[in-house]
């Protein structure tokens, strides 16, 4: 219950990564008219959940438990090689890095964690998100399965939040969008198994178009 306790707050929206300054191009899709309601909002979220299934979970079930910092490398690199846009790759890998030293901050103990950390701090690594999850998060105790649920719940919480904002929408819509999604959520999970690490990819040409256009948009409440 300990250990379930401490990866629920690695999990909030609040935990110090600054996910909330990212919508991962939603604020594109909604420049372009296409995020204008709730069905919409959950729409794009799952053609997120699509390339995470094939990319950001496999490599978070690769890194999970790994020791070797090497092997670690190469699975942070594979990853940001499957984001072909700049500001996917930075936001991935900000986020990343930021919750890597937020959870050493914590004092949680381990070896690897605290090795990775430094490895990314000084730009040997790249330190994607997922990968942060799966160096960090077995420190606690707690399985690869259960460490993929809270990675997928924080991303799509954070994409339901910045969804909130540009739509507009209620409390209670949006709470209403993250609740139906985890039928979606429990599913990435499991495809993420049929995958190997080297044969990670991300195919969403839309999510990708848009996330190229959000850059040079002339107002912009998010980073990506």
């Amino acid at each position: 219950m300990y250990a379930l306790l401490r990866l629920l707050q690695l999990s909030d929206t609040a935990f110090p990564t600054g996910s909330f300054s990212h919508s991962m191009a939603l604020e594109a899709f909604a420049e372009a008219g296409e995020l204008g309601d709730a069905q919409d909002l959950a729409r794009i979220i799952k053609l997120h959940l699509c390339t995470l299934a094939t990319s950001d979970c496999v490599a978070l079930r690769a890194a999970h438990g790994e020791t070797s910092l090497e092997r670690l490398f190469h699975v942070d690199r594979l990853l940001a090689a499957t984001k072909l846009t700049r500001e996917l790759r930075a936001a991935s890998s900000s986020t990343g890095k930021r919750f890597l030293i937020s959870v050493a901050a914590l004092g949680v103990e381990s070896t690897t964690l605290g090795d990775f950390t430094a490895a990314v701090r000084a730009g040997a690594s790249p330190g994607n998100l997922a990968v942060g999850y799966g160096v960090a998060v077995p420190a606690l105790g707690l399985g690869v399965e259960e460490t993929l649920h809270a990675y997928l719940y924080a991303t799509v919480a954070c994409l339901v939040a910045a969804g909130q904002k540009l739509v507009p929408l209620g409390g209670s819509a949006a709470q209403r969008v993250l609740y139906e999604l985890g039928e979606d959520v429990i599913h990435t999970a499991e495809m993420s198994q049929t995958w190997e690490v080297d044969d990670m990819y991300a195919f969403s040409p839309t999510l990708d178009m848009l996330s190229m256009m959000h850059e040079r948009q002339r107002t912009r409440l998010y980073i990506s």
